[in-house]
């Protein structure tokens, strides 16, 4: 897809004219550019989301606010206020759609998965199977650099903007294997342990999946690994094998409940996802030394 035709899409679904974009690979599915997008108003309704694609897309405010709302997957998310020199993720699979409703100006970095395999083949590293930050990301002054570079060289043009592009390319390709997939040189963690971002990835999805009966496949799957590979790692990392982890963040999670007296114990057992009440107090009293219900009396008068 050509500049244009890019420039042209981002207009429609952001309601601007069409934002100054530099390409630096323009292979339809290896495709990374850089795009300046703001409004100087503020605007009713919704950005348009796409189809969804295999690729990532980073907003990095050149000032703020920023977006005030962001749904990804048809569902609102909470996510922190940016703030200059912070950096968002989103996931272009997931649908990502913003509100309009305040000014904004940034730099948007999209990368396709297929680049990020493209050069970490060329970088003789392993294949990063996708990008992940916590609450959608936080501080980032490696890319905030990044961004007001393009910014500076988006106001000229030139012979050798082409040759700029690619430079910034591969320092963002190189910061966001490490950042957001935590590829160390030479490949797996040193240590045989979950790299920073696929113990966050683990704890999160488990955190939002108590309720369910989600497996240590779905879970490795999520991180880019084998089963097997995910739990002797997450062992090393944390010390505990997955499931005995698992029921402890249950445990905590059923605590928490416990100290609002308006929750049955039936009710908790099936929110903290254990089989029936029967089986969370087995397993809670074999943690806590106590029932459910005397560890309520006790803690909660």
């Amino acid at each position: 897809m050509a500049a244009d035709a890019i420039e042209n899409d981002l207009a429609r679904r952001f309601r601007i004219d069409p934002p100054p974009t530099l390409l630096a690979r323009k292979s339809s599915k290896a495709r990374i550019g850089f795009s300046r997008l703001r409004s100087s108003r503020p605007m009713h309704g919704h950005s348009i989301a796409t189809p969804p694609e295999e690729a990532f897309a980073f907003w990095v405010p050149l000032s703020v606010p920023f977006f005030s709302n962001l749904w990804t997957a048809g569902r609102r998310r909470e996510v922190p206020e940016l703030r200059l020199g912070d950096a968002q993720l989103v996931d272009l699979g997931d649908h990502p759609v913003v509100s309009l409703d305040i000014p904004f100006d940034a730099i948007r970095f999209y990368i396709t998965q297929v680049a990020l395999d493209e050069m970490a083949n060329e970088a003789g590293i392993r294949r990063v199977k996708g990008l992940y930050a916590s609450n959608f990301g936080a501080r980032d002054l490696v890319m905030f650099g990044l961004a007001q570079a393009l910014a500076g060289a988006m106001e000229q043009s030139c012979d050798e903007t082409a040759m700029f592009s690619e430079c910034i390319a591969l320092a963002f390709f190189a910061h966001i294997v490490r950042a957001y997939g935590s590829v160390p040189i030479g490949g797996r963690n040193a240590r045989g342990g979950l790299a920073a971002w696929q113990l966050q990835r683990a704890r999160d999805l488990v955190n939002v999946n108590l309720a369910h009966d989600l497996s240590i496949a779905e879970i490795a799957h999520e991180c880019g690994l084998s089963s097997g590979y995910f739990a002797r790692a997450f062992k090393r990392s944390t010390g505990v094998p997955p499931c005995q982890w698992l029921s402890k963040m249950r445990i905590e999670r059923a605590k928490e409940l416990l100290k609002d007296p308006r929750c049955e114990l039936a009710e908790i057992a099936l929110l903290c996802g254990f089989v029936d009440q029967s089986h969370f107090t087995r397993v809670f009293s074999r943690s806590e030394g106590y029932s459910p219900g005397r560890w309520r009396r006790l803690h909660c008068l």
